[in-house]
């Protein structure tokens, strides 16, 4: 249930919490989807490989690339992977502190609420929009397990965001 109106430093303070829970949560991810990448079978990983093959890099480093871009800046190639790992962290740490932010106009979050952005996430962006931008395949061009898995990975996102959020404000009793 939406509470009173919070006040600039409430708002602030909570979005910190997100970010925090939020970086976390990709912390957690990220080994996850990677450890699940590596136990899927031979074939689904040759049919991903063969797709991914065709667009080069990782969107979150095309993302990164772009961004460097519109700077005026590049990117050196061996730096490339970390600059799409800091856009990964990036995005879940952004995407936190909205959470967060919400959490000082509704209290308590309604349960599974970190969950549901993490689905909304994956639906949105690995399913919806990374494909439209043509930054990945399209999502039939895939295997099962690579949804199955970006599925199961945005789901853990979302728990440990819940968790750790939760966890956070309670120490502050917020």
């Amino acid at each position: 249930m939406l509470e009173r109106e919070a006040n600039a430093g409430e708002v602030l303070t909570d979005a910190a919490l997100g970010a925090l829970a939020g970086a976390a949560a990709t912390a957690v991810m990220t080994p996850l989807t990677s450890y699940l990448s590596r136990h899927d079978p031979e074939p689904a990983r040759r049919q991903e490989k063969e797709v991914s093959s065709r667009f080069g890099a990782p969107p979150t480093v095309k993302v990164a690339e772009k961004l460097a871009r519109t700077v005026g800046a590049t990117i050196p190639p061996e730096r490339r992977p970390l600059a799409g790992q800091v856009m990964h962290y990036g995005f879940g740490t952004f995407w936190g502190a909205v959470l967060g932010a919400l959490a000082s106009r509704w209290k308590p979050l309604p349960p599974g609420t970190g969950v549901a952005l993490g689905i909304l996430l994956w639906i949105s962006l690995d399913e919806g929009a990374l494909p439209a931008l043509g930054l990945t395949g399209k999502p039939n061009e895939y295997p099962p397990e690579t949804h199955v898995r970006g599925l199961a990975g945005h789901i853990v996102y979302g728990v440990v965001l819940d968790g750790t959020l939760a966890l956070l404000r309670s120490v502050l009793r917020r």
